[in-house]
């Protein structure tokens, strides 16, 4: 990643057409970093939020996941060019520190032109006092990055700065998978994950997708995890554009997503409950298993989340879902046991810490601590207890999680069949999840996929094989 370059030849160069241009997409970044920040919003919803041309979007996107995937990194190298912590400068200052050395080191930007935009920037900010101190900071960025502290001292802290992970999950991992497989997931997880779509099996066929999109030049590739699956490698534009969305015969979902649905693997006439359902990739794709017979009820506590269930509902032509806005751990509150409605499965997609999908949320693990990953596991352990009050002897349950950690995965199921004892945990292979790839079912019985882990079932794997996020999926049978 590391690139040097002369400064001498750069400081000369005229600022480009593109260069200038590019201011927009710049202050959009600044942006939406800072407010990142303070907000539990996710950085690319910030980022979509401003209004900026569609043509600058995407060097805003590149701009705000590089900093986030190399901000411990940038901050290593940014500090013996400051006087104090960085932590302790004003957020936008900071960030268009970040900003400035990111182009500089990884986009090869010219030295005056990350000067003059970031430092320029600041009077858009009200800090018209950190004009100077911005450019002066970014006329002295240097060509290549500092080296991280001696990984034979300190691996954890080596590897929180070499690949921009906060130290208490670097810990974790080094305790769990040791050396070597950390600094595996913590790479991986500095990658950008390419688009993922899965089929809409009630329209069409992954072949007949696979062979349109081919016609149009797209670098397309079937999933090896899911059946449904399929991974574009060059995107050029959205998916939204794409005729084969509008006809509604794919929608983006990740290939480890695809995996839960088929574990429930529901039948045509059952009613299944969605505990977390919102934005209905998992909601869908239970309808289309189930061939848009039977009846779904999708449940989220936010009302304008369920409207994204409803618009992804109607664009696949599915009628099978019917939402209801509330806190899950009170859907049955005003019933007990003589009048309480029993369902054939229920699919709990708890919210987790999210660690499984940080290659696509880098900014999710700076906003992410311990304390959440105690607060989220006693918020699963209460789903999962109103969940198990719902489901008919002989139904099923289905917990899923897009951690990696084990206190919202395995120890969560643990506890919940300590406290349940006529739960048991179904070690097969349900009909639907038959296509699904065999490594990722393990031997306690548990759906599992980390995204450092190759799942290619070739005997000699492409070199453009693609992995799935990290998942955990649980197929619980309630037998008294």
């Amino acid at each position: 990643m590391s690139k040097t370059h002369a400064s001498s030849t750069r400081s000369s160069q005229p600022l480009s057409t593109t260069a200038q241009n590019r201011t927009a997409s710049r202050r959009a970044a600044l942006r939406a970093i800072v407010e990142s920040e303070r907000s539990e919003t996710p950085l690319f919803a910030l980022l979509d939020q401003t209004k900026i041309a569609d043509n600058e979007r995407g060097f805003a996107r590149e701009l705000c996941g590089g900093v986030m995937r190399n901000r411990a990194r940038l901050d290593w190298s940014l500090q013996p060019l400051l006087k104090k912590p960085s932590q302790k400068l004003d957020a936008p200052v900071l960030a268009a520190l970040r900003l400035a050395l990111y182009e500089r080191l990884v986009l090869a930007t010219p030295i005056h032109v990350v000067a003059d935009e970031y430092a320029g920037l600041m009077r858009g900010e009200k800090l018209g006092s950190a004009v100077g101190f911005v450019n002066a900071v970014a006329r002295k960025l240097p060509d290549v990055w500092r080296a991280s502290p001696d990984k034979t001292k300190d691996p954890a802290q080596f590897l929180s700065t070499e690949y921009s992970h906060p130290t208490w999950i670097v810990e974790r991992y080094l305790a769990r998978l040791g050396f070597d497989e950390t600094e595996k997931l913590l790479q991986i997880n500095n990658t950008q994950a390419p688009l993922c779509l899965r089929v809409n099996t009630l329209k069409t066929t992954r072949d007949r997708v696979l062979e349109s999109l081919r016609e149009r030049g797209l670098d397309a590739h079937a999933g090896e995890v899911s059946p449904d699956a399929i991974w574009i490698l060059d995107t050029h534009g959205t998916p939204e554009n794409w005729p084969e969305w509008t006809r509604g015969e794919i929608i983006a979902q990740d290939e480890a997503a695809q995996i839960v649905a088929r574990v429930v693997s529901p039948e045509k006439s059952w009613t299944v409950v969605d505990a977390a359902s919102a934005p209905g990739g998992k909601t869908t794709h239970l309808a289309q298993l189930m061939n848009n017979d039977g009846h779904i009820l999708a449940c989220d506590r936010s009302e304008s989340r369920l409207k994204l269930v409803h618009e992804n509902a109607r664009r696949l032509e599915i009628t099978s879902i019917e939402t209801r806005a509330l806190d899950f751990r009170n859907f049955d509150e005003n019933s007990d046991s003589s009048t309480r409605s029993f369902y054939d499965a229920v699919l709990l997609d708890a919210p987790c810490l999210g660690t499984g999908t940080w290659r696509r949320r880098p900014d999710a693990r700076w906003r992410k601590t311990l304390a959440h990953l105690v607060e989220l596991a006693q918020l699963q352990r209460e789903l999962l207890d109103a969940a198990a009050a719902i489901v008919r002897v002989g139904g099923v349950l289905v917990y899923s999680t897009c951690s990696l950690e084990n206190e919202e995965n395995d120890k969560q199921i643990q506890a919940f069949l300590e406290r349940h004892r006529h739960w048991r945990i179904d070690t097969g292979v349900p009909d639907s999840a038959r296509e699904i790839n065999p490594l990722v079912h393990d031997e306690s019985g548990f759906w599992r996929t980390s995204p450092h882990i190759e799942y290619s079932m070739l005997e000699q794997s492409d070199k453009k094989t693609v992995r799935p996020d990290g998942m955990f999926a649980a197929r619980l049978l309630r037998v008294s």
